[in-house]
């Protein structure tokens, strides 16, 4: 099969498909980073609060908690995070092989 120009314009994805693609990437990337976003932020907020309610002034309380609640939540979320991620590659294969 010879490369030209007419035959690549054929295979290419097209504007919408490709907006469509990195539509759907961004939804998935939301879908995965929400949790973790959500309660950190949350959890800072709270931890915030309640050192200076108490004057206490130790950095690495936030921090620590911080760290542990995001661990714990992306081994809640895992599952979820991987067949979430499994989906959209099998999309993107399955578009990439009815390009040809």
């Amino acid at each position: 099969m010879l490369w030209s120009a007419a035959n690549l314009r054929e295979l290419a994805m097209g504007i919408e498909e490709a907006i469509g693609a990195t539509y759907e990437a961004l939804i998935v990337i939301i879908k995965i980073t929400t949790p973790v976003l959500v309660v950190t932020t949350v959890l800072g907020m709270v931890l915030t609060i309640f050192q200076q309610a108490t004057n206490i002034n130790e950095s690495t309380l936030q921090q620590d908690l911080k760290i542990f609640a995001t661990l714990a939540i992306l081994f809640i979320t895992g599952p979820a995070i991987y067949i979430a991620l499994r989906d959209y590659t099998f999309v993107i294969f399955d578009r990439i092989a009815g390009l040809n």
